[in-house]
């Protein structure tokens, strides 16, 4: 059989830079061995080793399934896959950049980062060999870059570093804060770019039940930040908060298409809409964001990160664009939301 995929394993690939050597594992579509001529976009992915079989857990991303499954459905393009293996205790150093702002040496760990050398090997000698062995589109149109957890940080920075070579970003549930859990002390772990990059495409999203590993007004805020550079919200910029997600491979698994499907091919029409969270607000009480999920086909999903929102009585509270409440006396009142000639309504409560 020749309509199938493949996924091929490099033992021990070296890198120079790093002084290290790892496993690379690399997917190709099925359409690989049948159109000789055919060259494909490519998709880079940390932790290599947990996104086709199963981390230290026992869950996986089960990349090849959901890529298979889409190219059949044909919601995305034919992709190869190149997953990089993780050095383990060497992890939290290869995937942390000494940038300003960074402050690693606040993290919960002890770091000595390498993110500047780990990025060189995946750009100075992963992406050449790529490009050499197998049939790629070695443009950056055509290449992305995913990662989780500390792999999305590292995916963010090498990603507006140098985004010639990338031109899509997946930053799933990106580790960019350390928190602590007790004293809610917080320490950032990222870089703020300032201006905007050529990224055609970025996918930010994170679960709603990961704690404070990932805490959600972090990552919107990150979200936020990038409207303001100029990325247009649904189009350029996607972004999700799964509300039942956890910090876990069988959970990225899970919203693997909607990423997937913002980076290499077209969400199609909303099928539904739906208003989530904030159904109690304090007056004085901490800033609550209500959470608009737009689904779509496929098991595709994202949080509308710009919406109409209408709120039947104006006096109990106001709704910002990017979903803030705004309380403004103790009541109760009905907020609906607009998007894509779809609405959904929630009834949100003001307590003193």
């Amino acid at each position: 059989m020749t309509n199938r995929s493949t996924i091929l394993r490099i033992e021990n690939f070296y890198s120079a830079h790093l002084n290290n050597a790892r496993d690379i594992f690399i997917y190709l579509p099925p359409g690989y061995r049948q159109e000789r001529a055919k060259r494909f976009p490519v998709l880079y992915m940390h932790d290599g080793q947990n996104i086709f079989h199963p981390a230290f857990n026992g869950y996986s991303w089960q990349v090849h399934d959901t890529v298979d499954r889409l190219i059949a459905l044909g919601r995305i393009e034919e992709i190869i896959v190149v997953g990089l293996a993780n050095r383990g205790m060497e992890r939290a150093d290869e995937f942390t950049h000494e940038l300003e702002g960074v402050r690693y040496e606040d993290d919960k760990v002890s770091i000595r980062p390498k993110g500047h050398l780990y990025e060189a090997f995946v750009i100075e000698e992963v992406k050449p060999f790529i490009d050499e062995m197998f049939r790629t589109l070695p443009d950056r149109e055509n290449t992305a870059l995913m990662g989780s957890s500390r792999g999305g940080q590292v995916t963010y920075h090498i990603g507006f570093r140098r985004p010639d070579i990338f031109g899509k970003l997946a930053i799933v549930s990106p580790y960019f804060y350390c928190v602590d859990p007790v004293a809610g002390a917080e320490a950032p772990q990222l870089h703020t770019f300032r201006q905007k990059q050529p990224l055609s495409r970025i996918w930010i999203d994170l679960g709603g039940r990961e704690g404070t590993l990932v805490m959600e007004k972090h990552v919107r805020g990150v979200a936020e930040q990038l409207l303001s550079l100029g990325y247009s919200a649904g189009e350029e910029l996607a972004y999700y908060c799964d509300p039942d997600a956890e910090h876990v491979e069988k959970d990225w698994a899970a919203r693997l298409a909607s990423p997937l499907t913002h980076l290499f091919g077209s969400r199609g029409e909303i099928q539904s809409l739906a208003l989530l969270g904030c159904e109690d607000v304090r007056l004085g009480g901490q800033a609550c964001r209500l959470n608009a999920i737009a689904a779509y086909r496929d098991g595709v999903a994202m949080t509308v990160l710009r919406a109409v929102y209408k709120v039947d009585d104006s006096s109990v509270l106001d709704v910002r664009p990017d979903g803030t409440i705004v309380p403004k006396t103790t009541g109760e009142t009905s907020v609906t939301v607009e998007y894509e000639g779809i609405s959904a309504a929630a009834i949100i409560r003001v307590t003193g």
